[in-house]
């Protein structure tokens, strides 16, 4: 097993047993990890759909807000307890049937802090669907 794939195997086993059932429903899939972020993949789910066949902003909100979490799991050498502290999510244009592919970028991570910018696109789009930027703070005090 590579390293890429051991993070991976990991970020899935913490979905799995730290993140709520109603997280879990969503279908996260991570894919790779980047030099600063990762890939993520979310399937149709009937879950986060709303009339019309549109993802529902409050999914799309928790998708980015769980990859976030997912990429700074992926990026720190130990599991560092953190929590949402801000989160500003902006829409361009509906998420439909066909799946999700989701980007990550690391803009910081500090001993204390951490900011990560997300990207959603239908999967096969190259126009960008929605974006959020995630704020967290580290919980153990920069240990």
């Amino acid at each position: 097993m590579t390293a890429e794939q051991s993070i991976i195997a990991g970020m899935k086993a913490f979905i799995d047993n730290e993140f709520a059932p109603m997280i879990q429903q969503l279908g996260i899939i991570p894919q790779s990890v980047t030099e600063s972020g990762a890939v993520f993949f979310v399937p149709d789910n009937a879950f986060m759909m709303r009339s019309q066949d549109i993802v529902s902003g409050q999914a799309i909100v928790s998708i980015a807000d769980t990859v976030g979490v997912l990429t700074l799991f992926a990026h720190n050498a130990s599991q560092r307890p953190l929590t949402t502290i801000d989160m500003t999510s902006h829409f361009m244009r509906p998420l439909t049937k066909g799946g999700m592919q989701i980007e990550t970028r690391i803009l910081s991570n500090g001993r204390r802090l951490a900011t990560v910018f997300v990207e959603a696109r239908q999967q096969g789009a190259e126009k960008l669907a929605a974006s959020s930027t995630c704020a967290y703070a580290y919980l153990d005090g920069g240990s």
